[in-house]
């Protein structure tokens, strides 16, 4: 080949480099979607919507917040698994989706982990223990000798079968030896109400939904599935501390995408959502002041975060032999 041949060979493939990168360096040129598996104004649809409108400023293009709810997020997920794989179409994920759900459903129309690539976390919250407050137990001490005087009459509430709340309470009815009757709701609304009204005796529930009726005195607050105290509730002990070491039960909320979305890309978003949720004000507005923690984590320390949880998920299930189909 001579050298004006060679020449031209070599521009030809720096253009053919620039443009298949353009794409990637350039996102977003369009619109991106973030879906939410659950209905609007719920905690995940909220923060959502904090970031969709932050990132929106930074990109100056459109970040959209895209409600797709039901079937324990099997709807969302199937529908952003299919999408294609260019970082515009977005899922705020939490546990069910690519941590639990392949252990409660013998067949689901995704693959938690081949369809998707982890992008950032955002967020979690903890899980606490709250008893109704005509329940004659103001301990987990005293709840735990109760339930122990009488088999399966104290009664939990959850947010559905197979639902973190149903999954907690049940790993701590093991733990402490105690039987436990289940009393599925169909939110965590419905839960906190028969909780207030004395219709059930106890609930495992996260935090944000559980700061208003704890400091309005309409239930009573007794442990706090976290490593160490929580900001929310200082002064509340935790499970290790009353003897429960294994009880430790966290929800997150973290943005994946497609399998196969361009490395730059996944890299690009992940890097700008965590500078948003760094920022002061927007911590304040969307995560702690509502009672939960900021996260931050790039792809691959946040793919490192989801196989421990996929982990941690399929232990408590199989153990509790629970399944939803």
């Amino acid at each position: 080949m001579n050298m004006s041949r060679m020449l031209a060979a070599g521009a030809a493939a720096l253009l053919l480099g620039a443009a298949q990168a353009a794409p990637d360096q350039a996102f977003p040129v369009k619109m991106v979607r973030i879906v939410v598996p659950f209905t609007a104004g719920g905690l995940a649809d909220v923060l959502a919507r904090g970031l969709a409108q932050e990132l929106g400023a930074r990109w100056s293009q459109p970040v959209v917040v895209e409600n797709r709810p039901g079937a324990n997020t099997i709807i969302a997920a199937e529908y952003v698994a299919r999408s294609q794989p260019d970082g515009y179409t977005l899922l705020m994920a939490n546990d069910p989706t690519v941590s639990a759900n392949q252990y409660l459903y013998r067949k689901l129309p995704y693959d938690p982990v081949k369809d998707f690539t982890p992008v950032a976390s955002v967020a979690q919250t903890r899980e606490v223990l709250l008893v109704s407050k005509d329940f004659p137990a103001s301990s987990v001490q005293e709840l735990v000798a109760h339930a122990k005087a009488r088999p399966g009459q104290v009664t939990y509430g959850s947010y559905g079968q197979g639902s973190k709340a149903h999954l907690d309470a049940a790993t701590l009815s093991e733990q402490a030896g105690i039987e436990l009757t289940h009393v599925p709701y169909k939110g965590v609304a419905d839960v906190m109400t028969a909780l207030v009204g004395g219709q059930i005796n106890m609930a495992m529930v996260g935090v944000p939904p559980s700061i208003p009726m704890v400091r309005a005195d309409k239930v009573r607050l007794l442990a706090v599935a976290a490593p160490q105290r929580i900001a929310a509730f200082p002064d509340t002990s935790t499970f290790a501390e009353l003897g429960f070491p294994a009880m430790v039960a966290q929800s997150w909320f973290g943005l994946i995408a497609p399998a196969g979305t361009p490395p730059a890309v996944v890299r690009k978003i992940a890097d700008d959502v965590r500078q948003v949720v760094a920022q002061p004000a927007f911590q304040e507005k969307f995560i702690t002041s509502v009672g939960l923690e900021p996260l931050g984590q790039g792809p691959e320390d946040f793919g490192r975060f989801l196989a421990k949880d996929r982990q941690a998920y399929e232990h408590i299930i199989r153990g509790l032999k629970v399944t939803l189909d």
